[in-house]
């Protein structure tokens, strides 16, 4: 069992060791760092009212008897006491460093601490938002901040969410002011003043991620307003990859009767994607959810551009999904095969084709991969050899 010390009888023997650490440089401690900044022990004030201590146990390393003492920790700094909250805090706020110890001073404050930061900032609001590291105290405290404090940002802010939405850091606050406000008049303004750059918005690196939280937070409500943003700009959006997850949410999210428009572009487009980096994707969800209309066209194509797509990157990634979820597919590739083992053959021995065969192969029955009788001599390549091997396991 621990003996604590009687600090008025004591007083004299922890004054000393105090004395010692401060005296220390090596071993100074600001009042306005944080533990985390240093890994060394650092001395702290004993904090006396009307002859009582205010006191924590905690354990130091004492550097003058060698052995650990139990001592009064100090209690948490005032903010008159901190002084690292003093000065120009909106310039702070752009520094990396200062950036992330205001934004956990906010966090770990109390109310009033909270409020003095949020008055110092308030004034710089808007060219915070829009800094690579004053934004992240921007959202810090939209997130953590009392609902007066979110007032007074949105007030500020509110009137420049298409600024903020073409903006680099910008963007990031938008759509946090997007979240919170989500269901209220706020967000209803915002969105009002966006929908006018909507076609804008879409194409554009930064207000494309904008857009697409407005998506997710309105996916049980009618999107019309998006349909029409991608409308005719669909090729651009489908080259990128921010362009292309919008397309997919809007194929996720829509009514069928919504995105007739949708398809007719994108069947118009569909050698091309299924070729695209980023196309292809928007090809493969089509195939799992599109209509039947639309999926038969697209199996057409494939079948037909089979060799092709087969042996390119991004098209093989088509050819694959298509034979995972139709036996349609499956039976109509089969046939290909049957009548041409050349064409079976050249995929086989192809750096990408390769994969889409032992695909093909692992989706068969029995008795569908029985009419398959590969020449081994034919499979001559690292590629073909690998399909032969898998024939083998699969007939075994």
């Amino acid at each position: 069992m621990t003996n604590y010390m009687d600090p008025e009888e004591d007083q004299e023997i922890i004054d000393s060791i105090l004395n010692a650490l401060e005296s220390d440089e090596e071993r100074s401690f600001s009042p306005s760092m944080t533990r985390s900044e240093t890994n060394r022990t650092y001395s702290p004030q004993i904090i006396r009212q009307q002859h009582q201590l205010q006191y924590s146990l905690k354990k130091i390393q004492s550097p003058i008897i060698g052995f650990k003492l139990d001592c009064w920790a100090i209690q948490p700094f005032s903010l008159d006491e901190d002084s690292y909250l003093d000065g120009d805090l909106i310039l702070k706020c752009k520094d990396q460093q200062n950036s992330r110890k205001i934004q956990s001073l906010f966090e770990k404050g109390d109310d009033e601490q909270k409020e003095y930061i949020f008055l110092k900032i308030l004034p710089g609001i808007v060219q915070l938002a829009n800094d690579i590291f004053g934004n992240y105290v921007v959202q810090r405290i939209l997130e953590q901040g009392n609902e007066k404090q979110r007032d007074l940002i949105f007030d500020q802010l509110s009137q420049s969410i298409l600024i903020l939405s073409y903006n680099t850091y910008g963007c990031r606050v938008a759509q946090k002011l997007l979240e919170i406000s989500y269901n209220t008049d706020k967000f209803e303004q915002m969105f009002s003043i966006l929908q006018t750059q909507i076609r804008n918005l879409v194409v554009d690196i930064n207000g494309n991620h904008v857009i697409q939280k407005i998506a997710e937070l309105m996916k049980q409500q009618k999107i019309d307003w998006l349909i029409e943003g991608v409308l005719g700009q669909i090729q651009k959006l489908s080259n990128d990859s921010h362009g292309c997850r919008l397309i997919q949410q809007i194929l996720e999210q829509s009514a069928m009767p919504q995105l007739n428009s949708i398809y007719k572009e994108l069947l118009v487009l569909q050698d091309e994607l299924c070729l695209s980096q980023y196309g292809n994707y928007i090809i493969q969800i089509l195939l799992q959810r599109g209509p039947f209309e639309i999926v038969q066209k697209i199996q057409s194509s494939i079948i037909k551009n089979l060799e092709k797509l087969s042996c390119d990157k991004f098209g093989s990634n088509v050819v694959d999904k298509s034979v995972n979820i139709s036996s349609f597919m499956r039976k109509e590739i089969l046939k290909v095969f049957i009548n041409n083992m050349n064409v079976f053959y050249r995929l086989s021995n192809n750096c990408y084709g390769n994969y889409v065969i032992q695909n093909f192969c692992k989706q068969l029955d029995y008795n569908q991969l029985l009419k398959i009788h590969p020449d081994g001599n034919q499979l001559n390549t690292q590629f073909g050899q690998h399909v032969l091997q898998t024939l083998q396991k699969l007939k075994i």
